[in-house]
């Protein structure tokens, strides 16, 4: 069990894996994704955050990747994804 109380999902280096994945609920939420590596080392890599504007897709917003991380999702993202690709094998816990 993670810290936030919920299974870590594995994320293997250098391939896209999807963290969060919302449809259909437009109200605000945050979350805290803990990000830890695991065969030692740092935490590195790149982020992708794709919101939908009600269904109509927006700029998707990247960003380097850091030990703790939080995303918001707006009123009215009524599709809303997150997905990583570390440099190095990791687990993130998502609360």
């Amino acid at each position: 069990m993670g810290l936030f109380g919920r299974k870590p999902v594995h994320c293997q280096a250098g391939e896209w894996t999807t963290i969060i994945s919302n449809f259909g609920t437009g109200m605000p939420k945050a979350f805290r994704v803990r990000f830890e590596p695991v065969e030692g080392g740092t935490v590195s890599g790149t982020f992708e955050e794709r919101r939908y504007f009600w269904v109509f897709p927006m700029r998707p917003e990247t960003g380097p990747l850091k030990p703790l991380m939080e995303f918001r999702r707006d009123w009215i993202n009524g599709i809303y994804k997150v997905r990583i690709r570390p440099d190095g094998p990791l687990a993130a816990e998502i609360d």
